[in-house]
């Protein structure tokens, strides 16, 4: 059994540190998540809530309800101080930003394989070929085979309005295939785009229809049917 930090030790700074960065890359995180932290790999998780509680303490951090008993991490305003972040990542989160930034995470950290979530800083310093103003915000790296970069669009609408969602990836795919950064990596098999969605049949239907399409850059489509109590609650 993995000890419990008592009062009177201090929790490393190592620790809140990468509570604080997870939490920042992903604008949310749940308890399963942060199981999967590398620096968390020693410890139970008496030790994790540990660490959790004293960065509430601190004022770091505040949880909030997610569904049915289950809460979910937040920054607090000294926790985005800490992480240099502009004042609109403090807070509880809108129901929508929720789902995307859960469906973000769960695709990341609690899927077949991890992935990472790639801040606009690390994009620019690890890929400065791709460094442009205004692209969006949802690119992660696969690290698997030669590592893949990828750009997650999340569906956080109801079963409805699939067409929307194709017609929003094929202006992804057309955007990517002409920006010249982007290109290398399609041809060389290392970009794909990635659509998050809730339904199952939703995924089938919106894969179908971009399956059709000329396949010049993979595209997967994967249900998160774990995210259904967010729009039901």
């Amino acid at each position: 059994m993995s000890p419990t930090l008592s009062k009177q030790e201090i929790v490393p700074d190592k620790y809140i540190d990468a509570v604080l960065d997870h939490i920042a890359r992903y604008r949310l995180t749940v308890f399963p998540a942060l199981q999967q932290l590398p620096v968390f790999s020693a410890c139970g998780p008496r030790q994790i809530r540990d660490v959790l509680r004293e960065c509430q303490r601190q004022s770091l951090i505040s949880s909030a309800p997610l569904h049915h008993g289950a809460r979910y991490w937040y920054l607090d305003a000294l926790g985005a101080q800490a992480c240099e972040l502009a004042e609109e990542r403090v807070g509880p989160l809108s129901e929508p930003a929720k789902i995307r930034a859960l469906a973000m995470l769960r695709f990341c950290c609690l899927s077949d394989r991890p992935r990472r979530r790639l801040t606009a800083e690390e994009l620019t310093t690890a890929f400065p070929v791709l460094a442009r103003v205004g692209l969006p915000s949802g690119y992660y790296f696969d690290p698997v085979g030669t590592g893949r970069l990828g750009l997650c669009r999340v569906d956080a609408g109801r079963r409805g309005q699939w067409d929307r969602v194709v017609e929003s990836v094929r202006q992804d795919i057309v955007q990517h295939l002409h920006r010249p950064g982007f290109r290398q990596f399609v041809q060389a098999g290392r970009f794909e785009i990635t659509v998050l969605t809730v339904f199952r049949q939703k995924a089938r239907r919106i894969f179908e229809s971009l399956f059709r399409d000329d396949q010049r850059l993979p595209v997967q489509v994967v249900a998160l049917p774990e995210l259904l109590p967010l729009i039901t609650s």
